[in-house]
């Protein structure tokens, strides 16, 4: 008899949280069979071609739905579903109710380090997952019950995100060999603070910033390249599908935002052999092997951030050696392998208590 999971996520979004929870689901054992409640209007329910599991549309936008809830708690008696899986804060709440009501098991995921408004919700499931360290002593010291916590890690798919590829980012835009190409993938928005990044290479030779993403905060980072005569320097890609393609091409990832649960863009680009600089905030410790794989500065302290640049842009052999540790650092603590292994582990633990 297959374990029966059922995904509940009102979240229409596409960003690392719904890649992390796809990726997670499409690589679990046969044991498993697997659900999907979402919205029609997400892109979850959008890509479910793509997507391992049955798809099906509830409304998750309002917290005490009775309909929902009557249909979901229907839904899970009728299909038997063993564990309901929950991910944002409309969702969990929404589960939690179903799972007493039907009687069955339900686990939250926390992908954000963000503040929540209260433990309950948490404390309400069975266990709560952290994807970092530092989300699961945030959790706990807003009274989540320590013993419901437990960390398992982003897994990325190192089969896609390789240390090669067939696209040539150089040769697309006519970019020097012997100039050092510096990439950042990140949405557009104030909490990554490109601008920092650019005010950091700003009097430093040589240097190709390449920009991949889009968001709120493009008119202001154009403005900056503007005002400050970047243009030859910085080129700005927009937002890319092909982001597997494009790693590999960079001679240094930087990630300089001021809060990041765990940083899965750079997990895959050290699973890409790209060595990383980026801010000492949040779980960003815990996913960059220091003076290995890469360098962490202090957060929006430019100086520092160019210091660490500049170690990396002046010696080749540092960033060939910090390539070859990151590619192994990935595969050892961070393969989608070790996070679909550590889950199932879970659910067995949870069905068996």
């Amino acid at each position: 008899m297959k374990t029966r999971i059922l995904e509940l996520e009102s979240s229409k979004g596409w960003g690392g949280q719904e890649k992390r929870t796809v990726r997670l689901n499409n690589n679990l054992s046969d044991k498993f069979e697997i659900f999907w409640g979402v919205e029609k209007e997400s892109e979850l329910f959008k890509r479910q071609k793509d997507i391992r599991g049955n798809f099906f549309n509830f409304e998750l936008d309002k917290i005490y739905n009775l309909k929902t809830i009557y249909n979901l708690v229907k839904f899970v008696k009728k299909n038997k579903i063993d564990i309901i899986s929950t991910h944002s804060g409309k969702d969990a709440w929404i589960g939690n109710i179903v799972a007493k009501l039907a009687g069955v098991k339900i686990i939250r995921t926390r992908h954000l380090l963000t503040k929540i408004k209260g433990p309950l919700s948490y404390n309400l499931s069975d266990k709560v997952v952290c994807v970092s360290k530092q989300v699961k002593e945030y959790l706990a010291s807003e009274g989540v019950k320590k013993e419901k916590l437990e960390v398992i890690y982003t897994g990325i798919d190192t089969k896609k995100f390789k240390s090669y590829s067939d696209y040539n980012l150089r040769e697309d835009f006519n970019i020097n060999e012997n100039t050092v190409i510096i990439g950042i993938v990140a949405v557009l928005r104030a909490a990554k603070r490109h601008i920092d990044l650019l005010k950091a290479v700003k009097e430093i030779d040589n240097v190709k910033v390449v920009i991949v993403g889009s968001g709120p905060q493009e008119k202001n980072i154009k403005n900056f390249i503007q005002k400050n005569n970047l243009e030859d320097k910085v080129l700005m890609l927009g937002h890319r599908e092909d982001i597997d393609k494009i790693l590999p091409n960079f001679d240094i990832f930087v990630l300089p935002s001021n809060l990041e649960a765990l940083g899965t863009a750079l997990l895959e680009a050290q699973s890409c052999g790209v060595p990383v600089v980026a801010s000492r905030v949040g779980g960003i410790p815990e996913c960059v092997n220091e003076g290995k794989t890469g360098f962490l500065f202090e957060k929006e302290n430019v100086s520092d951030l160019k210091d660490k640049l500049l170690k990396l842009i002046e010696n080749r052999n540092l960033r060939e050696e910090f390539s070859k540790n990151a590619r192994k650092w990935i595969e050892e603590k961070f393969s989608t392998e070790k996070m679909v292994k550590d889950t199932e582990k879970l659910y067995e633990r949870i069905l068996s208590e």
